[in-house]
C-alpha cells in the first residue's frame, strides 16, 4: 500500500488573517470554513481520494500551534513567473521569506517562507529546461 498524504493541516492562530494570506499567495477563491467545535477550518484544497489527491486546509485550534519547525509543506505554483509572482505577495501579506530562490537546476525552483502565522511553507515552480535532455 503506497504512502500519500491524504490531509494537510496547517495550524494557525488568526484564521481569518491566515486566510487572506493564503487566498492573497495562491489566488483562490472557494474556500468554505467550518466551524466544528473544538476547531475552525478553511478548506484551501478539497481532498480527492479517487486519485489520491491530498486536501488542504487551515486549522484553529487548541491542538493546532504554528510553528516554523515542524513538517514543511511545500505548494507547487506552476510555473517560475508565478512564483515569483507569489513570493511578491509574501512580504505585504504578512509573511517572511525565508530563503533565497534555490534552482536544482533541472527546471524546478524552491524557496522556504514563513507564512503570516509563522508556520515554515515552501513555494516551488517547474518550467522544462529548453532543449530537454543532453544525453
Amino acid at each position: 500500500m503506497p504512502l500519500y498524504p491524504s490531509w494537510i493541516e496547517i495550524s494557525v492562530n488568526d484564521l481569518d488573517r491566515a486566510l487572506r494570506f493564503y487566498r492573497e499567495v495562491f489566488g483562490l477563491t472557494d474556500t468554505p470554513i467550518y466551524d466544528e467545535p473544538p476547531a475552525m477550518i478553511a478548506v484551501l484544497l478539497p481532498s480527492d481520494k479517487s486519485v489520491r489527491s491530498p486536501g488542504v486546509s487551515l486549522v484553529k485550534s487548541a491542538l493546532h500551534k504554528p510553528y516554523a519547525g515542524g513538517a514543511v509543506v511545500n505548494f507547487h505554483v506552476d510555473k517560475h513567473e508565478t512564483l515569483d509572482n507569489a513570493i511578491k505577495r509574501i512580504s505585504e501579506l504578512g509573511g517572511t521569506v525565508d530563503t533565497e530562490i534555490i534552482d536544482t537546476g533541472d527546471g524546478v525552483r524552491y524557496i522556504n517562507v514563513l507564512d503570516c502565522e509563522g508556520n515554515r511553507i515552501a513555494l516551488s515552480s517547474y518550467e522544462p529546461l529548453e532543449g530537454g535532455d543532453s544525453d
